[in-house]
């Protein structure tokens, strides 16, 4: 188990990490400074990782199906569901896929509102935010196999 461990670490970290550039870049290139809010998720999400990696993979932990049940919930929670799931996929590549494509007007901001999302008009800024979406495949792979090994300490756990 401590391979899904440090391999899910690895790919939440590097997803939080390009996120936070991405945002920050965001926000000076489109004046958003709103959109450095992700840094109060991604930062405590990168430090949280890394401690619980650590003690994860370096031996013996009191209570540690408690800090596997935690270190899974918030590795679900933010890096999979909210950053990879909908900042990287729904936002970014759904996003570009619609536009380059060629999707309607309509369609693009019935889908993409314009109040909150910006049409691609800057590379590094939608390279990044792609890079989000390719990232979360192979978090994805990694936390199915990680709660594949865990279901029996998740239900044990929860039940």
């Amino acid at each position: 188990m401590k391979e899904e461990v440090a391999r899910v670490s690895l790919y939440s970290n590097a997803l939080m990490v390009v996120t936070s550039i991405h945002h920050v870049y965001g926000a000076v290139i489109y004046n958003t400074p709103w959109r450095l809010h992700v840094l109060m998720l991604s930062i405590p999400v990168i430090v949280f990782t890394a401690v619980g990696n650590n003690f994860l993979t370096k031996g013996e932990v009191v209570w540690k199906n408690l800090l596997l049940l935690l270190y899974w919930s918030i590795i679900l929670l933010f890096s999979v569901i909210l950053i990879g799931g909908y900042e990287g996929v729904y936002n970014h590549a759904l996003k570009n896929i619609f536009y380059f494509f060629g999707a309607s007007e309509t369609i693009l901001a019935r889908m993409f509102p314009p109040s909150m999302y910006v049409m691609p008009n800057d590379f590094l800024f939608e390279l990044t935010g792609v890079m989000q979406a390719v990232i979360f495949v192979p978090l994805l792979v990694q936390m199915s196999k990680l709660s594949t090994k865990l279901k029996g300490t998740i239900l044990a756990l929860l039940g």
